[in-house]
């Protein structure tokens, strides 16, 4: 290596290395990160931490690394240490220090700024490292003057530029160890897409006789009145069946034309349905110009091998102009600490964000999803669509979470076509017997039994008399497909059966019964499962009925929403009418509140630590965290410590693989690959359909027996009595069943 030259990167050739210098390294992620903050970031700002993040590279010890020498050294804390030299917020040292392994807590940043390092000083014979002024903020217009809500607007901001370098700084390294050659990036024409979408629209309308389409083509129309109104969040009512997705589609894209807008982001609550709207985007639109992205897609679908990698590249940061996600992502990319969810964040500004089943956003983090959609909104570029069939009333619920000041707007301003979507009656039958509900059911052509429990749909389903079917979470995803497929088969040939389940069946599974059972639970779980009762519309809605019960044996489950469900009969004749829907949420968010307003980050502890709410108690004052904005020190933010609490899925469910002599040779083959894979993780998915999620003490009880057995890290069950392909997962021996 020349003398007097400091190297960031090194690339094997044929018979040599090829280096990228520290200098040109950081020209490459100034550029960048300059590019994708030029909305919300002052140009200093964006080159001061690019220029700084890698400083600590021209150690002695990192530059011996670079040439062969099998040592380790820290680097991302020196650049950190350098924010106050050259007036920079203190924004800069959370975001320079964490490039690699994450935004820090507070008491972390404070103990690594007190690390020795070896002398890097000779950065400053290179770099020019842009100062700010100490009265100029580098946030633009992104953060308010004061208060609470100025902190978390600021903490948003620093993420936003954290995705900014951390990206950056990936894309640069990539492009110099591939030599530029890497294909990354799913750019579609808006245009394009929108002028197929309406061919399929036009189409159906064309052909559109019955009451039902004729009213779903007169709520797309209102829709689409709308396409010119600016709004921060728009509020798509429609029911169940009106056409929702295709409508918000159409919205979503007139709009990102209209605006300029770079992405459409399809944000989904269930992993049951993101692949069936996904498919009619792709249909639509071309299979390779909709990025899925969400735990159960599996990139191996794409047979060509340079769209896999492409598609897979893409997922990495979102680099997609549609993008069809779940919650889990959306929402754990913007509070998580690690580098891999926030590299996608800054992608996510200058988007039509549609929320489909909006009222699923998840009651513990109500407070902290509504915010990030209000800063969102308000200060980078985006606009929200919030679509359900049962709508809460948001404004209501946006003002008592200080998220006030949005502009809102409703898409549907006439309701009253909303009686052609109303396939059946609605009634309580209040507390009954198991028997009393198999007797209603089994007199039927057709039931569809929904539970709260697992349990209970295995005891119903084993007391039914007649044809019978079970769904449940115990059971595999290979099964359960299998049963759906076996149940729209029962119902295509008119045979006289029930089938019992849980709520897992309440969105994504398109099936049609003349009556339906929905123990009581939520009202939009009621109506959810109701939108199963005469779905296509074509029987009498008089003699289709949805009930709801309470069974006498078992415990309540969901108090609050079945409380707030109870009221909701009591006061309202029609409980699917758009005010009782809105009575129920208010009902349920003000029983709710308090825990909602529990999860604030801004009573984020360290990572480690529980939440402490005493704060508010002890006179605890934002104001005076604010203050130290102003001041030299470290604001107090502990990123690390929300973003481990901030799960919006059950971390307590644990995979359990079931093997058995139908999928055993498959298994086998796969584990055989898992050996020798370098990650294993497309092999993982393609295990996936195999796994049932089990709680802790379930899976424990399994262990008690002997049953389980640990392959490549996977605990696989390893008796095939305790696992019956009908009702899924036993815990207790059953030798008497044969497969």
């Amino acid at each position: 290596m020349p003398d007097k030259q400091f190297y960031a990167h090194s690339r094997e050739e044929e018979n040599s290395k090829e280096y990228q210098t520290i200098k040109d390294h950081a020209a490459g992620v100034a550029e960048l990160v300059s590019k994708f903050s030029y909305n919300w970031c002052e140009r200093n700002f964006a080159e001061a931490i690019s220029f700084l993040h890698d400083i600590g590279k021209y150690q002695p010890t990192f530059q011996k690394r670079i040439c062969g020498a099998k040592v380790s050294v820290p680097h991302a804390i020196c650049g950190a240490k350098e924010f106050a030299e050259y007036n920079l917020p203190d924004a800069a040292a959370y975001i320079i220090s964490g490039h690699h392994a994450g935004l820090p807590d507070k008491c972390v940043l404070c103990e690594h700024l007190k690390e020795k390092t070896e002398f890097y000083g000779s950065y400053k014979s290179e770099l020019t490292i842009p100062a700010c002024s100490k009265k100029a903020k580098p946030y633009k217009n992104t953060v308010s003057e004061k208060g609470e809500i100025a902190w978390k607007e600021y903490a948003f901001w620093i993420r936003m530029m954290f995705s900014c370098l951390v990206d950056a700084d990936f894309l640069d390294t990539e492009a110099f160890c591939s030599k530029g050659k890497v294909e990354r990036g799913i750019e579609t024409d808006f245009k394009k897409c929108l002028k197929n979408l309406k061919n399929l629209v036009t189409t159906l309308q064309e052909k559109a006789s019955t009451k039902t389409e004729i009213a779903r083509k007169v709520l797309t129309e209102q829709v689409l009145s709308h396409t010119q109104d600016d709004a921060n969040i728009y509020y798509m009512n429609m029911p169940t069946g009106s056409g929702k997705t295709l409508a918000s589609m159409n919205f979503a894209l007139e709009r990102a034309i209209h605006t300029g807008k770079k992405r459409i982001i399809y944000v989904i609550p269930y992993t049951s349905i993101i692949d069936q709207n996904a498919k009619v985007f792709k249909n639509m639109f071309g299979n390779d110009a909709v990025l899925e992205h969400h735990c159960n897609f599996d990139y191996e679908s794409y047979e060509n091998e340079s769209t896999r990698e492409k598609m897979c590249r893409s997922s990495e940061n979102w680099d997609s102009s549609i993008i069809v996600t779940t919650n889990v992502q959306l929402f754990e990319s913007i509070y998580g600490n690690k580098t891999s969810k926030l590299r996608k964040l800054h992608n996510i500004a200058d988007s039509i964000i549609v929320f489909d089943e909006v009222h699923m956003l998840p009651k513990g983090f109500f407070q902290p999803c509504l915010e990030a959609i209000k800063i969102l909104t308000q200060k980078y570029g985006c606009e929200a669509v919030f679509l359900t069939a049962t709508m809460p009333d948001f404004d209501e619920w946006l003002e008592k979470f200080k998220c006030s000041g949005l502009k809102t707007c409703d898409l549907i301003d006439d309701t009253s076509c909303f009686d052609a979507f109303e396939r059946c009656k609605i009634e309580n039958l209040g507390e009954v017997s198991d028997e009393f509900v198999l007797e209603k059911a089994v007199s039927a052509k057709n039931a569809l039994i929904v539970v709260n429990k697992r349990q209970t749909a295995k005891e119903l389903y084993e007391k039914c008399p007649i044809k019978k079917y079970h769904l449940s979470t115990y059971m595999n995803h290979f099964d359960r497909d299998r049963v759906i497929s076996e149940v729209k088969r029962s119902i295509e040939s008119d045979e006289h059966f029930c089938l019992f389940s849980t709520s897992l069946i309440e969105a994504g599974v398109d099936l049609d019964f003349d009556i339906v059972f929905r123990e009581l639970s939520g009202l939009d779980n009621l109506l959810q499962t109701a939108g199963r009762c005469n779905r296509s519309g074509r029987k009498n809605a008089d003699k289709c009925i949805t009930y709801s019960f309470e069974l006498e044996s078992h415990a309540m489950k969901n108090k609050n929403e079945r409380y707030s469900a109870k009221d909701v009969f009591d006061k309202f004749e029609n409980v699917a009418s758009p005010e009782a829907i809105r009575f129920y949420f208010n009902k349920l968010y003000e029983i709710e509140q308090e825990n909602m307003e529990k999860n604030d980050f801004l009573y984020a502890k360290a990572e480690g630590m529980h939440t402490d709410y005493s704060r508010r108690a002890e006179g605890f004052d934002i104001n005076k965290i604010y203050r130290s904005l102003e001041e030299k020190g470290i604001s107090y933010f502990n990123f690390a410590g929300y973003a481990k609490s901030f799960k919006l899925i059950d971390e307590f469910n644990y995979p359990l693989l079931i093997i058995d002599k139908r999928n055993r040779a498959e298994v086998e083959m796969l584990f055989d690959e898992l050996k020798y894979a370098v990650s294993g993780r497309m092999i993982r998915r393609k295990l996936q359909k195999y796994i049932v999620s089990l709680r802790h003490y379930e899976l424990e009880k399994l262990m008690e027996a002997g049953v389980i057995q640990t392959r490549e890290g996977i605990d696989c069950l390893a008796n095939e009595n305790y696992y019956n392909k009908e009702t899924g997962i036993r815990f207790e021996d059953n030798t008497d069943y044969i497969f």
